[in-house]
């Protein structure tokens, strides 16, 4: 399965400093818009699916051991851990969840949703790029990453 994995960068942005995703383990970047208007870190970074940590750069790999139901428990413990499943089901029982206009009533539905919709992103990143390739990121616009060479 073709997913994206933490890769250490020389020129990681200070705001992707503290609390580092692992290198090689898969990542994924934010698709739920962040509480904190000014957040560069999930504006910019990748997140790693274990450690929680970000990461600026990325790359588009072949794993083949990994499946999808794999990485829909990592995405889906990862928004747990973060509290953002916390506040979608409460948004949900409150009446006040939707995607694309679409009021969403069951938190269940609206996780799974969610997680979707991280995969989604994932497949689309890596549809978009041969293996192989390190990608950066500024919200949902994504690039292949070009470090200048040291002098």
């Amino acid at each position: 399965m073709l997913v994206l994995i933490a890769i250490d960068s020389a020129q990681r942005p200070a705001h992707v400093d503290r609390g580092r995703a692992v290198d090689g383990e898969l990542v994924a970047p934010v698709v739920l818009a962040c509480s904190t208007p000014d957040c560069e870190e999930c504006t910019h970074a990748w997140f790693g699916l274990v450690s929680h940590g970000p990461t600026a750069t990325a790359m588009v790999v072949d794993r083949p051991g990994v499946t999808e139901a794999d990485l829909r428990r990592r995405i889906h413990e990862w928004l747990d851990c973060r509290g953002v499943i916390d506040v979608v089901v409460e948004a949900t029982e409150l009446g006040g969840y939707s995607v694309d206009g679409h009021r969403i009533d069951d938190p269940v539905e609206a996780i799974a949703e969610l997680v979707d919709d991280h995969v989604r992103e994932i497949r689309l990143i890596c549809a978009s790029y041969p293996v192989g390739t390190v990608v950066s990121r500024l919200g949902s616009l994504v690039s292949a990453a070009h470090f200048a060479d040291a002098a």
